[in-house]
């Protein structure tokens, strides 16, 4: 069938069978301008749950092709000043976007608390 299709039209077709779902448990590692921060996200049927040694993650996305939209809450669920969280804040709702490719998903938001501090995410799948 493909080799009947021009080859635009072939670029097209492959690009549309490129497409991974979001999808399986991730290793995440964000930042802000306040610093860095490393976690652990389970994505599936548009719902993301996860946290790292100090915060739970809650949210949810949605995926159109590559593009992803969503928004995950963080809430601290350990007191300790040594794990301090990258928005200053011990509870934010993050808004973001993005875009998933293969076994990565690359992502930019804004807390609700506080949106001039960039947001800023990779997702590596670690398994399905």
């Amino acid at each position: 069938y493909q080799a009947n299709l021009q080859p635009a039209e072939r670029s097209d077709a492959l690009a549309q069978t490129d497409v991974s779902p979001l999808k399986g448990l991730y290793k995440v590692e964000f930042e802000t301008p306040r610093g860095k921060a490393l976690g652990v996200v389970h994505a599936e049927d548009g719902k993301i749950r996860g946290g790292s040694s100090a915060f739970v993650y809650i949210g949810s996305y949605t995926q159109d092709g590559h593009s992803i939209t969503g928004k995950v809450s963080s809430k601290r669920h350990t007191a300790d000043s040594s794990l301090p969280s990258v928005f200053g804040f011990d509870e934010v709702t993050i808004i973001f976007q993005g875009a998933v490719k293969g076994d990565f998903a690359i992502c930019e938001g804004t807390a609700a608390e506080f949106p001039s501090l960039s947001f800023k995410a990779v997702l590596t799948r670690v398994a399905d």
